[in-house]
């Protein structure tokens, strides 16, 4: 009887506590609906750069592989058009309008852009501005041999109209089974699919099963333009790397994991998946910015308790992390790359390369007043 009871009493909870919420959620979701109408009916003015852009973005408040999905199009287009990646540049400590160099660091210009310098900045310049079509133009006139930009997360950014839209749709939480927030993770409105020219299905598993396969083409179909092709797409974890070049991983070691991204679960899993003597995880919210202090509470956990001698963390973690530890200390930190692979590749990497080579075409071929 008393288990009867506290079940209905939780019932009861649950029950006021979305009646509680649901004014909130409905002036949310009208707050968004009137938001894009406005844009939608031109009435608020969406601005489409005469330089070709990429936007990479998603429905959510983030975890569907924004980052990975804008390296993969920077190693398919930087040697073939003179890029630039474009960033709101979320948690830094400035403001404006920053294009990188090598003072730059997570806290001028954010944990991810920070990674993309790293990474290519030998091959694309890195940007960062709240306002991305102030951020273009910026862009376009400080560079002005500049081909191509890619914006990162510029899907509810609508003042400016990309002259590509993909949207990232995670498999594990796909947009057309989720709800706007607080009943769900959405921060756009599953109808602004529509806007997508293509979508991207992230984080697949390496076989998809044909009833899989239909259940997802026809859930994102319900919510976007006849014809948009759909994509799909593969987490591909690199080795281990070391923080230092010193560092010597061994996966039997204990290991303490430190992260602090949207969602972790998948990076952790892969770890316990690679037989890796995890000890313990250390969880942030994302974009979390890594104080001295957190490090002192990592090491000193380490060493006075668990005695592990390896620390490991993402790449976007590592960006932020690295510059607070000494020489020492760079020994035991390690971070795991990931990669994206695309399920069809071919097509995908045709689908992209044809879109801007016929917007360049027509472009040139477009008399000059």
């Amino acid at each position: 009887m008393k288990i009867i009871l506290k079940v209905f009493v939780k019932l009861v909870l649950n029950f006021l506590f979305l009646v509680a919420l649901s004014p909130i959620g409905l002036l949310v979701y009208v707050s968004i609906y009137i938001r894009n109408w406005l844009y939608d009916k031109q009435i608020l003015k969406s601005v489409k750069p005469e330089v070709f852009t990429i936007s990479v973005g998603n429905l959510n408040f983030g975890g569907t592989g924004k980052t990975p999905h804008v390296e993969y199009l920077v190693r398919l287009l930087a040697n073939k058009y003179k890029t630039t990646i474009l960033s709101r540049g979320y948690m830094r400590g400035t403001k404006g309008f920053i294009l990188a160099d090598d003072k730059a660091t997570a806290y001028t210009i954010g944990d991810e852009p920070m990674q993309y310098y790293l990474k290519f900045k030998d091959k694309v310049n890195v940007a960062v501005n709240r306002n991305r079509v102030d951020g273009v133009n910026k862009i376009q006139s400080q560079i002005t041999d500049n081909q191509l930009v890619v914006l990162d997360d510029a899907f509810q950014h609508r003042p400016i109209a990309p002259h590509l839209n993909l949207l990232l749709c995670d498999y594990n939480q796909p947009f057309f089974e989720d709800n706007t927030t607080p009943f769900g993770s959405l921060r756009d409105l599953r109808q602004s699919a529509k806007r997508a020219d293509a979508v991207i299905v992230t984080k697949c598993p390496n076989d998809i099963s044909f009833e899989e396969y239909k259940i997802i083409m026809t859930g994102i179909s319900q919510y976007t333009l006849p014809d948009t092709p759909v994509f799909f797409s593969i987490i591909k974890y690199k080795s281990v790397v070391g923080y230092s070049s010193k560092s010597i991983f061994k996966a039997n070691k204990a290991t303490d994991i430190i992260t602090a991204i949207a969602n972790p679960e998948l990076f952790i899993y892969h770890l316990y998946e690679q037989a890796i003597n995890v000890n313990f995880v250390r969880d942030y919210p994302d974009h979390y910015s890594f104080s001295r202090k957190d490090i002192d509470k990592a090491i000193e956990a380490t060493e006075n308790f668990r005695k592990v001698p390896q620390i490991i963390s993402t790449e976007k973690d590592m960006v932020k992390i690295k510059p607070l530890l000494n020489d020492d200390e760079l020994k035991r930190f390690f971070y795991l790359p990931i990669e994206i692979e695309m399920k069809d590749k071919k097509s995908f990497d045709a689908f992209v390369l044809g879109k801007i080579k016929g917007y360049r075409t027509s472009v040139s071929h477009t008399p000059k007043l």
